[in-house]
């Protein structure tokens, strides 16, 4: 299993501002992955795809300089007035190279 913290994160050409997000893959060809935004710029995306249950395109690029693409789902949104938001997506299909 690998983690990447990531530098960029854009969906539908729209750069997605936040504090810290990281990818997280398995080993392996066809290997799951899902993906972790820690106060994320814009919620109201990830609250409308995650009410519509609808998949996310991403173009992602990681502190090491390695661009990703993938299309994920969101699992959950956690948001309080105390606490930072935390948006979990599940990957569908494999992460491959931007």
């Amino acid at each position: 299993m690998k983690t990447k913290r990531l530098l960029k994160l854009k969906h539908d050409h729209l750069e997605l501002g936040f504090l810290s997000a990281h990818v997280t893959r398995e080993d392996g060809d066809a290997a799951a992955w899902s993906l972790l935004v820690e106060s994320p710029g814009e919620t109201d995306v990830f609250r409308d795809h995650l009410a519509a249950a609808t998949s996310m395109e991403f173009t992602m690029m990681t502190r090491d300089g390695e661009s990703l693409r993938g299309e994920a789902y969101v699992s959950s949104l956690s948001g309080g007035t105390d606490s930072a938001t935390m948006v979990v997506l599940a990957g569908v299909g494999t992460l491959r190279p931007a």
